[in-house]
């Protein structure tokens, strides 16, 4: 993504540790130089703005002293907005990614990792990909505890459509899988879009959790 687009987007920040979320602000407006930043110390009010004015992203600490992070996003996918989502917390566990990932979260990073780390997350979910925490892997999802997800399985897909979807489930964007499929990035596009299409989904996370459920993850 290149500095013009970042510089069009907007953010919002919420964590109720002060120093860190300084810290962190600091680094994200160096980085990626959003057109705003808001930045808030507890849930209520971080929500109320993202329902007021949807940013493009969300970064949320998960345990906050007024409300769980995971309320913020539930209300925020009940109002269908597409705001990108990436969550942090001190405090990892094992079940937390794939619950993340259902409710439509793109990111998940221990906050105990170098601030690099997040910028990294960031960066990773404006391309549309996804960045989840190497530590903690994530759980495969039950067909019964995904009822929503297409029926059909993975021989609904071309050999190459399947190794493209692999590679999104890794959470490659389009540039990184052309380059690992020796294909253009137009191409990728195109099969991601077919994809989606033949499975009838409308977003990558869910994309994703059909890849885990399919064994394609």
């Amino acid at each position: 993504m290149t500095n013009a687009i970042q510089a069009n987007l907007r953010f919002v920040l919420v964590d109720d540790t002060a120093t860190f979320r300084e810290l962190l602000r600091e680094s994200l407006q160096r980085r990626f130089q959003p057109k705003e930043l808001r930045d808030f110390a507890n849930g209520k009010d971080a929500l109320a703005a993202c329902l007021a004015a949807p940013p493009d992203l969300l970064i949320a600490d998960l345990y906050l002293r007024d409300m769980d992070g995971r309320d913020i996003v539930r209300e925020l996918r009940r109002n269908n907005h597409s705001t990108r989502v990436v969550v942090l917390t001190a405090h990892p566990e094992a079940q937390l990614p794939a619950e993340l990932v259902s409710l439509g979260v793109a990111g998940f990073v221990d906050k105990n990792s170098p601030l690099e780390q997040i910028d990294r997350a960031v960066q990773c979910v404006l391309e549309g990909g996804m960045f989840f925490s190497a530590t903690v892997p994530p759980p495969v999802p039950t067909l019964a505890s995904e009822p929503n997800l297409p029926r059909m399985g993975a021989n609904a897909l071309s050999e190459r459509e399947q190794e493209v979807v692999r590679l999104v489930a890794r959470g490659l964007v389009s540039k990184q899988i052309a380059a690992e499929l020796g294909l253009s990035t137009r191409t990728v596009e195109k099969h991601r879009a077919r994809i989606l299409a033949k499975l009838d989904l409308h977003d990558v996370p869910t994309l994703v959790r059909w890849c885990l459920r399919s064994g394609l993850g």
